[in-house]
Formats: C-alpha cells, structure tokens, sequence
C-alpha cells in the first residue's frame, strides 16, 4: 500500500468520524429539546394543578361558610387539598381541626361502602359526625374563615 492510499484512507476515517460525530451532537441536541419541553410541560401542568386546588380549597370554605356544604365533608376535602398545596398549614393551631376530623372520620365508609350499610351502622356514623361537628363547629368555622383570607404560597417550578 501506498502513502497516498493510507493518507486517503486517513482522511476517509476522519471525515467518516466527523459525521458520525455530527449525527451523536444532533441526536443528542434534540433529545435534549424533546426533555426541556416535556419538563415545561410538567411544569404547566403542576401549576395548573396547584392552581386549581387553591381555587378548590376557598370553593370548600366558602361552601362551609354558606352551609351549602357539611362542616364534616369540607374538612375531610380541604385535609386532601392542604396535603398537596401547603401541608404545614395543617399544624398551625388554629388549622388542626381539619386533621382532627380527618383523622376522626376516616374509617367511615363512603360511596359504595356506606350505600352497603345497614341502618343501624349508618345512624351509628352519622350520630358520631353530628357529634364531631357539634363539638368542633366554631374551631372549623374559623379555621374556613382563616383559609379564605389566607395568601397560599405562590406556585414554585421544579427547577
């Protein structure tokens, strides 16, 4: 073989792995965007999300505050909210009630459980949340009025 020949088959190599080096850049490139747009919309759909359980969570007080929903329930619907939106909260003295509850009702059956219920069984839970709100009415009261006027935090990306 001839210098010639092994210089060209040299620069055939080269150019060879200069294409190749392109093609993993370009892939790789465009996984990339394909990533970073899937991240953007994660993120929009998180904060649509979080937005929407805000709006949720002063729908609920404001239901509870016009007796158009049971103290019991808007508790029990506001603990799930607060979960994922500013869990903390849930802490605070004058929040704790709404866990009170919560955890006070939750081995009550609901949907499908309940409707399997005999009457005893079902005026036996229903006496025990009348209770409950009976006792706690003015506490989840207040904490309704204090989630209403509350400023959640603002919704912070992933990033």
């Amino acid at each position: 073989m001839s210098i010639n020949t092994l210089i060209l088959l040299l620069v055939m190599f080269c150019i060879a792995m200069v294409v190749v080096i392109i093609r993993i850049f370009t892939r790789q490139r465009n996984a990339s965007k394909v990533n970073q747009q899937r991240i953007e919309d994660m993120q929009a759909m998180l904060k649509k999300q979080y937005t929407h359980r805000v709006k949720s969570i002063d729908v609920i007080t404001r239901a509870m505050a016009d007796k158009q929903c049971e103290l019991i329930e808007g508790c029990i619907r506001l603990k799930q909210l607060l979960d994922h939106v500013e869990s903390d909260l849930l802490m605070r003295e004058e929040y704790q009630v709404i866990a009170l509850i919560f955890n006070e009702t939750e081995h009550m059956p609901i949907k499908e459980q309940w409707k399997k219920l005999d009457k005893k069984a079902k005026h036996k839970f229903t006496q025990h949340r009348l209770a409950l709100e009976s006792t706690h009415s003015q506490d989840i009261h207040a904490a309704a009025l204090g989630l209403q006027q509350h400023e959640f935090l603002a919704y912070e990306s992933l990033n």
